[in-house]
């Protein structure tokens, strides 16, 4: 569908939307459960019904009720022969695998879009030499498949900590159901550690036991059972960060619903916004961002990945050079978000380049839009386009808005609500 974002000015109140992360993690433990589990303020968005639907397949049942779900835990079997649709979700794909080998000792994970071109050698190389049976192939209809069999055995797992942190936590989501203890020790350099931190937070919360041995290694004992906890869902600091960015450049909106101690790693969005001369002000219900003599100043994204495009944008109207490191995970999400972010600011008429695996800036007084830019069916893609339309002497044209719909499906309504115009 094609959208044209225009210049403006978001100004008001709103909530943030739930945490698909705290989601993903929560569903989890409460389909390891033998109970039921409601799970409050809770948003659909594509990512978590993936989640969903590949949790039913092991036995879990899933319902939703205006902004509440109830998960019924897997007391019920597992699909005999068991197909997993991960849809575009990395998280769904890289949680589930461990899983699946736990319970099932076998399972088939469909992937759409980018998905099968995202990293996999890290359970690949811990698994096969453990006896499971790897394939990765094409279904009939062209999608990606992944094929494994054999059963997850306690051991001692050693997991490269800069691939990704979704590895670290599918293993700590399925060793706690093994008959023995097993030992997982992530190898720095660690990426992403707020997300680590959030697992073992959402394990904790269900009667895990998890013992830290030391900084990067924990006694997982085997035999053990999740409670069921119901609880309101976090609100999503990477969504939020959406917003406070455009706050930076010139709106007014105060975001409630979020949790100042939360582990996700994207509420660094205020320290960067800081430290750009932006003012952070924080009340007992909500937070908002005011701008100020905005300076360039070098970052490093590599734990927190998923803001930086909307931080690249705010650089982009920062006086002097801005340089963003460690975003070499940008490239392997839905799109090429690196190369994505360059392009569509200098499409508008910034001035933005790649130097490896990171993003350089060069201060603009002003970008003109009037154009058309390709968000490459990437909701990150569109919610950079849409903020930096406001701040654009001219409309931006985008297309494929849809693509919304994977992590934020109520973003376009929240956006128009708040001043935004989007035709």
């Amino acid at each position: 569908m094609k959208t044209v974002f225009k210049p403006g000015k978001l100004v008001g109140r709103m909530s943030a939307p739930a945490s698909k992360s705290d989601t993903h993690r929560r569903m989890i433990c409460a389909a390891m459960t033998h109970g039921q589990t409601e799970l409050q303020g809770y948003m659909e968005s594509e990512d978590v019904r993936a989640t969903a639907k590949c949790l039913e397949t092991l036995g879990a049942f899933f319902s939703v009720s205006g902004d509440v779900m109830t998960v019924r835990g897997h007391a019920g079997k597992p699909d005999l022969f068991p197909v997993f649709d991960c849809g575009e979700s990395g998280s769904t794909l890289r949680f589930s695998v461990p899983l699946a080998l736990s319970l099932c000792g076998k399972g088939i994970f469909r992937m759409h879009g980018r998905l099968g071109q995202r990293p996999m050698d890290v359970y690949r190389d811990l698994f096969v030499p453990r006896g499971v049976q790897w394939h990765m192939g094409e279904g009939a209809d062209g999608a990606a498949e992944l094929t494994v069999a054999g059963w997850l055995e306690p051991g001692k797992y050693s997991v490269p900590g800069f691939v990704s942190s979704q590895f670290i936590s599918g293993l700590l989501f399925s060793l706690p159901l093994l008959r023995d203890a097993s030992v997982l020790e992530v190898i720095p350099p660690i990426e992403s550690i707020g997300y680590i931190r959030m697992t073992l937070r959402s394990l904790e919360q269900s009667g895990i036991q998890v013992q830290q041995q030391d900084q990067y290694t924990w006694l997982i004992p085997g035999g053990q059972h999740y409670n069921a906890v119901s609880e309101r869902l976090e609100g999503d600091w990477s969504q939020a960060a959406v917003v406070l960015c455009a706050d930076a450049q010139g709106s007014e909106v105060t975001v409630d619903g979020l949790q100042d101690d939360s582990m996700q790693g994207d509420r660094e969005v205020l320290n960067c916004l800081e430290k750009m001369g932006a003012s952070v002000i924080r009340s007992d219900t909500g937070v908002s961002v005011r701008k100020g003599k905005m300076q360039g100043i070098v970052m490093d994204m590599s734990n927190t990945p998923d803001i930086a495009p909307m931080l690249a944008l705010v650089c982009q109207h920062a006086e002097g050079e801005s340089r963003l490191t460690g975003c070499g995970r940008l490239r392997a999400k839905e799109c090429d978000r690196l190369r994505g972010t360059v392009q569509i600011l200098n499409t508008l008429g910034g001035c933005a380049r790649e130097d490896g695996d990171s993003i350089v800036i060069r201060g603009v007084e002003k970008l003109r839009g009037g154009c058309r830019i390709d968000t490459q069916n990437d909701h990150r893609m569109v919610m950079l386009a849409s903020i930096a339309a406001l701040v654009c002497e001219k409309g931006i044209e985008t297309e494929n808005v849809e693509a919304l719909n994977k992590s934020w499906p109520g973003y376009l309504d929240t956006y128009r609500a708040l001043g935004g115009i989007a035709e």
